[in-house]
Formats: structure tokens, sequence, C-alpha cells
């Protein structure tokens, strides 16, 4: 009896909900909110490994043997210097540098040194890569190009078997290697992979690491800072530290972190409390993979867009899709350069800061460490052109930096969104099918527009945006009048943020498959977003048991993956096969999804 009043109750109060959201008028503009510190959303961040971009000083070189993918190899600040006018001309304004702090020089249990990552003196520059006058020439030399620089910085840990750890025992934490990755404590104060783990809370630790980079701030005037292996340090050091810095520096500095999860949740806890101007954006990384390399469904796209709201501001996300730590693209693709220019079409048209690895214009290839991190050809780069094109049109149009993510369409082998200024739009259309799509435009931005083929300007009639199989197509939507697509991206805005407009979702059961489900379990729909429970079946809501049916009021323009599991206890288990899909369309009557439990 009170299951069953419950019950009622709840969807009661859910169609209420999901009705009062539909009338509720939608939230004011957010459109003025704090620019993004980082370097300008037009600007691509270019990823430099030092040793493995250019040899432009063979005096350097020490014992570099390039036959040997985990020696030395030679790469050093000169030739980077020597190859800046390339960079430039592919429409490059920022470069991200890899450590180039004295270091570790020999492999470690046969694990390569090269990367830069195992610090030996944060004051010091690696001999190998050059000297600090040679950095500082290289910071003038982007000056004087209007470019701009950003220094890898390494606050966690020092490199394998560092006499430091003898030397100075207290400024570390000496707790050994870590063995459980889901034990918060080790995971701050344990060593990675055999990393000995800087005591940050040390006040000389802490004087040591501020000192440090301020010094190098004061010398090399860089853009933004990239804070390594962010969630192996407490939240707590890098709110102090990001703090200090910023005010010790008194100029625009970005402070960009690396947070290697999939979970928006994760994410905006690590910006929010760790006091990040920005973090790369793995959710979308992930979703660029499976959906360019592997087939995904191109509406896994718009799902991680649905999910932007756990952010408090998703445009200073730093997106990516690959970078010296993961697979090489073009591999992950399996070598095949139609996908990874689809793959840049869509990253480098949408919101965010998009990071480019070294070498992704030359179709590098490699699965993981060392061969993802080969040596930079620049006989061949057949990208290039793609991605100047690219480049050229977000800062060309105010659309592809400051544009708010819109979803029109979103099925199985089909997605498109348009990113929505005042006076004009982009729309992006991911096309899976065998055949060809033609976009299906609303009359808001149909209506006395005109439109053009975003990267060649060519005119298209009737505004036929034809897309054709296995492409993603990139087309401009220039308003009939200033001003034209003011309130729908007002209202777009709204919605991309905060989600006031809802619509009632019926998931309706039609059968339990007897015997598959364990007796005594309850069902859960789980998904992507907070409302599915983020792919966590303890927070996923649960089907009725009586009624076999889930009411819940959902963001209209989302778009969510979600599948049927089951939990009883500490266990549960999921239906096989593929995610379903839903797109919430704008209607005023419920969504019915009808699921059946797949054994």
């Amino acid at each position: 009896m009170a299951m069953a009043m419950a019950m009622a109750m709840a969807m009661a109060m859910a169609m209420a909900m999901a009705m009062a959201c539909r009338s509720a008028p939608p939230a004011a503009s957010v459109s003025g909110a704090a620019e993004p510190r980082a370097a300008q959303p037009y600007d691509a961040i270019y990823f430099i490994l030092i040793d493995r971009f250019a040899n432009g000083d063979p005096k350097n070189d020490a014992d570099a043997n390039r036959d040997d993918p985990n020696a030395f190899h030679g790469g050093d600040f000169a030739g980077i210097i020597d190859h800046l006018d390339d960079l430039q001309s592919m429409g490059i304004k920022t470069l991200w540098l890899s450590p180039f702090f004295r270091m570790r020089t020999s492999k470690f249990f046969g694990h390569a040194a090269f990367h830069g990552y195992w610090v030996e003196d944060l004051r010091e520059v690696e001999p190998r890569f050059g000297t600090a006058s040679d950095l500082e020439r290289l910071s003038a030399e982007l000056d004087r190009r209007g470019m701009k620089l950003m220094l890898d910085v390494i606050l966690n840990h020092v490199a394998p078997e560092s006499p430091w750890v003898k030397a100075r025992p207290t400024w570390f934490h000496g707790h050994g290697g870590l063995t459980d990755w889901n034990d918060p404590k080790q995971i701050t104060d344990h060593d990675v992979h055999g990393l000995p783990d800087l005591a940050q809370e040390n006040p000389e630790v802490y004087a040591y690491l501020r000192g440090a980079v301020l010094d190098w701030i004061k010398k090399l005037h860089p853009a933004g800072l990239r804070l390594d292996a962010v969630k192996h340090v407490p939240l707590s050091f890098w709110a102090r530290f990001n703090d200090d810095i910023r005010e010790a520096a008194r100029g625009d500095l970005t402070i960009l972190g690396e947070v290697l999860d999939g979970d928006p949740a994760v994410l905006s806890t690590f910006q929010r409390e760790g006091h990040f101007d920005a973090l790369f954006d793995f959710p979308l990384y992930y979703a660029l993979v499976d959906v360019f390399c592997r087939d995904a469904s191109p509406a896994r796209l718009a799902a991680v867009f649905s999910q932007d709201r756990a952010y408090d501001d998703p445009e200073r996300l730093v997106t990516l899709m690959d970078n010296h730590d993961l697979p090489r693209v073009t591999t992950d693709c399996g070598g095949d350069h139609g996908r990874v220019r689809q793959a840049l079409s869509f990253l480098l048209t949408a919101r965010g800061t998009p990071s480019i690895a070294y070498g992704t214009e030359a179709a590098l290839e490699g699965a993981s460490e060392p061969l993802n991190r080969g040596d930079m050809r620049f006989d061949s780069r057949p990208l290039a052109p793609h991605i100047r094109a690219l480049l050229t049109a977000r800062r060309d149009h105010r659309a592809l930096t400051r544009g708010v993510p819109h979803t029109l369409e979103a099925e199985d082998r089909w997605m498109v969104y348009a990113r929505v200024q005042d006076e004009e739009a982009v729309v992006v259309a991911v096309n899976h099918d065998t055949k060809s799509r033609t976009v299906a435009l609303p009359v808001w931005m149909s209506k006395g527009s005109r439109f053009t083929s975003l990267l060649d300007g060519h005119p298209l009639a009737d505004g036929a945006l034809i897309v054709e199989p296995h492409s993603v197509g990139l087309f401009h939507v220039a308003a009939s009048r200033r001003d034209a697509f003011a309130a729908k991206r007002i209202e777009a805005e709204a919605q991309w943020r905060t989600g006031p407009r809802r619509r009632a979702v019926e998931f309706v059961v039609s059968d339990r498959k007897r015997g598959t489900i364990p007796v005594g379990a309850t069902l859960h729909v789980v998904g992507s977003g907070s409302a599915l429970g983020a792919w966590k079946v303890e927070s996923a809501p649960v089907v009725d048991g009586s009624s076999q049916k889930l009411v819940l009021p959902l963001a209209i323009g989302d778009v969510h993956e979600f599948k049927l599991a089951w939990r009883k206890g500490d266990q549960h288990g999921f239906e096989r096969g593929s995610n379903h899909l839903a797109f919430i369309e704008d209607s005023e009557t419920p969504l019915r999804i009808d699921l059946e439990f797949r054994p």
C-alpha cells in the first residue's frame, strides 16, 4: 500500500515538474560570462615533445640515437625555432612545450627518459635541449610573431631514483608504490610508477615549487601553465598554489590541468575546487575516437555536449583527440586519413580551445609508448592544409569561438548541431549512413538566410545542406539581418547551460525476462548525464517494480545514451547489446521509450 502510494506520488510529481518546466520562461542569457583566460579560443594549442620535434643544434646531442625508440633523438629549442614559420603558416598561435627542466636521462627498467617528465631540478634547463638563453630566444621569437608559450610543469614527483630522495628525505612522502587505484590517499601520497612523491605540504617543498615556477614566468612570460598529474596531488594544494601563482604573476596566465577522467562531474570538481582555469576535455576525447575511429553513433558527441552544464564554464575546456600519453589518432583510426580529417573537422569547430599534438598534421602513428612519441616529419604533412583551413575558419567566424551548441538532429547514424551567434551560425553534420543526407533546418535559421560551405565559401542554393555518406558537413549560415538569431541564441544558451525547459520521458519496460534478473533486484535506467546516474548504477533512477515504468523530466535538446541494469546489494549487471539512444525533442507530449531487458 505504502509503495503504491509513493509510486503514484512520484509519478505525479515528475509529470508536474515536467509541465512546469515547459511553461517556465527561458533563463537569462549568460553570454556576459567572463572570457576564458586561455589562449584565445580560436588559437589552437600545439603540443611539442621537444626531443622528438626537430634537431637544430647537433652540438647538444650527447648520445642521441634515432634508431632506438627509447633513446634521445636530438630535438632541441633551436629546432623548434627553425620551424616556427611552418607552425604559424598552419594557423598555430600557442605552443605547449614538454618539460625542459634538468631531468633523468638514463632509462629506468627499459623505459625511456626523453619525454622530460622525470624531473631532477625545476630550476635548471636540460642541456640536451639547449641553454636558458636558447629558451629565452624561443620565447622572444614567439612574441615577435604574435604567438604564445605554455609551459609544462611537474609538481607531483621527481625522477625515479633521484638523489634528492636520500639527500632530502623529508621532501617526500615515502609511502612506497601506488597499489590501490581506488584508495584516494594512495592516489595522492604514494609513488606513481616508481616516481618519488613530493610532500607538497612541507613548507620547504612548497617554497621550492612556487619559486621555480615564478622564476620561469618572470624569464619567459608564458601565456599559460599545463600542470601534470593533477589527480595525484591534493586539491587543497592546487587551490593554494594556483591562487598564489596568479597573484604573484600579475598577468593574464592560464592554468590548465590534466585530469585523465571521462566523467564531467569529476572534472568539474577538480576545476572548481582546484581553482583551475581550464581542464582537458577527456569526455569529448573518448567520444571523438569512438565516433570517428570505431563507428560509434555520432549522437554520442551530442550526448557529451548535453553534459556540459556540469561545468561552471564549458567554454574553458581544452579539447583533444590524442596526445603523448594516448594512442595517435591516425593509429586509432586504422591509418585512414579520411577518418582523421572528419575528427579534425569536429574538434576544430567545437566549443572550447582545441589542442593538437605535434605530428598530427604529418599523420604520425603509434599505439603506445614510445611509438606514440615518434619523430616529427616535415617532408610529408598530408593533414596540414585541412588544419589550416579549419583554424582560418575559427578566426573568421565568431560562431566557432563563441557560438552556443544547439542540437538539431540526433539518431543512430546521424547527428546535426549548430553553433549559434546573433548574426550567424555554423552547422556541423556527421553522417555515418551509407547514403547522402540533407540537413532539416528549422524555420528560424532558414528564413532569409544565406548558406555557404564553411571551408571554401561555395554558395548553397535554397539552403540545401547535403552531407555525403561517411563524412562531416560544415556549413555557414549568414542571418538575413543583424541579431536575427539573437532570441534563439539566448534560448539555446540557457538550455545548454542550465536546461530549464524539460519534457516528461517515460521509460517503459515491457518484459524483464524472468530468470535473467536476480530475484529481489531493482531495475535501473543508467546512462549519460546526472539524471541517469552518469553510468553509475548505484546513482541511477529505479524503474517502478509494479508499473515497470520510470518517468523523468529531461532537458529538451539533450541526447542521452543509456541501458537497463539490475542491482542487488553490492552486485549489479547491465543488459547486453549496444547503448540505447534518446534525443529529447521539443514537444508538449511525453516521450515514451519502450525497453526490454536484453539478457
